[in-house]
């Protein structure tokens, strides 16, 4: 992938499937995510831990270090070391948890086809590893964070509070991207062109926040640097892909560089280009001392897992408003100890009307058995660990209007 000023290139026609899985990731690009194999792994791809281990060691699900770590021991950290945080930006559904997901080869990110799935800001972190198989060398760490999606038109207390996630990401990160649907960027385009904000107002928003740190620049102070990811490539022909990118130039002139991907198809897929949008992303790290030991992964602890992947849940089985009027509230978080073998979990899901609650219960509930099953088929897949969840359902009318009620669901809003 070229690494040119302004424009990357397509990634190259697709490859066998065959060939591309068969070659381990660290052999394929000189960045190299070093979290893609982990030593031990169950089938989920993840090391399982000791289940005597001390809660303050098992706070956050930290696998162990991963094979391509192992080769040497310890690997030596480059003096041209680079870090640094990047923030996933888009609109809601564009495919940002995905793109994080794939990335981490592991998914740390809730993701459904409806929009909104992702309501709080998630870290994953990416260790970079090169060099020959017997001269291995921990060259970068990436630290991204996925946002909830930028939609400045709905007005509750809820929205107000996300869209001030995606903006408080922003602080101080060193990139930005903007995820943008592959399939619907040319109208995006025709909107920035005549200066339209969007019919959510998230084009409007976007050009903002270029303006900020252009003049941030002009002004010799630091600037965040924006990349435009073009997603779901795979849906599109490579004639339709390069006007895209060519135009993309010309109307937003103040981003770095423009990467097409397909986060779906994975890392292990060289046409997915995932591996060019790690080694652009890198190059625009500023160099500096890592901000995580290398077998860190995620700043996400277990208690805030389970309830994102309750929320996964609750939007791949509702239906229409439904998803929009649930959350999860984590009432106990039990470890494990003694006889107990795995960690123990209450969950309280909050309906938004009374109407509700029969819809996300089920008939005798089997709803909620589906819920269930797919939470703990989600938490051994992330951690390699089995789950107890007993899950119960309440009504909270309008619970996404009240400050007091989003702080017990764990939104970080002021007092």
């Amino acid at each position: 992938m070229s690494n040119t000023k302004k424009k990357s290139a397509a990634p190259q026609p697709k490859a066998k499937r065959g060939a591309a899985s068969a070659k381990p990731a660290a052999a394929k690009s000189s960045a190299t995510r070093s979290n893609a194999t982990r030593s031990g792994a169950t089938r989920s791809g993840v090391t399982k831990r000791d289940p005597t281990q001390s809660q303050a060691k098992r706070e956050s699900p930290k696998p162990q270090k991963t094979k391509a770590v192992e080769v040497a021991a310890n690997p030596r950290k480059s003096k041209y070391f680079r870090s640094g945080t990047v923030a996933i930006l888009g609109r809601p559904n564009a495919g940002k948890s995905t793109l994080l997901n794939a990335l981490m080869e592991v998914a740390v990110s809730a993701t459904s086809s409806r929009p909104q799935t992702t309501r709080t800001n998630v870290r994953g972190i990416v260790q970079v590893v090169e060099g020959a198989r017997d001269k291995k060398m921990w060259t970068g760490q990436i630290v991204f964070i996925d946002t909830p999606g930028v939609n400045l038109k709905k007005g509750q207390l809820l929205d107000r509070v996300m869209i001030g996630s995606v903006e408080d990401a922003l602080n101080d990160v060193d990139v930005a991207l903007w995820v943008g649907d592959a399939r619907t960027w040319g109208k995006d385009l025709r909107d920035l062109e005549l200066e339209k904000p969007g019919t959510d107002k998230a084009l409007g928003w976007l050009r903002t926040q270029i303006a900020k740190s252009a003049r941030a620049r002009e002004k010799g102070e630091k600037a965040t640097r924006w990349i435009v990811v073009l997603s779901k490539i795979d849906t599109l022909g490579k004639p339709e892909l390069l006007p895209l990118i060519e135009r993309t130039v010309k109307v937003i002139p103040e981003v770095s560089d423009i990467v097409p991907v397909a986060g779906l198809l994975g890392l292990v897929d060289d046409s997915s280009n995932l591996q060019g949008l790690l080694n652009v992303v890198k190059e625009a790290l500023p160099s500096g001392e890592p901000l995580y030991d290398i077998d860190a992964w995620t700043d996400l602890s277990e208690r805030n897992l389970v309830q994102q992947l309750v929320r996964e849940a609750i939007f791949q089985f509702g239906r229409e408003e439904v998803p929009y009027e649930c959350d999860c509230e984590i009432i106990r978080f039990q470890e494990p100890e003694g006889s107990r073998k795995m960690p123990e979990v209450d969950a309280t899901i909050w309906v938004g009307k009374n109407s509700i609650k029969p819809i996300v219960v089920g008939k005798g509930g089997s709803r909620i058995r589906e819920i269930n099953h797919q939470v703990r088929t989600r938490f051994r897949e992330v951690t390699g660990e089995d789950l107890v969840l007993r899950i119960m359902v309440k009504v909270n009318e309008k619970w996404f209007t009240r400050a007091r009620d989003l702080r017990e669901l764990g939104y970080g809003l002021p007092e």
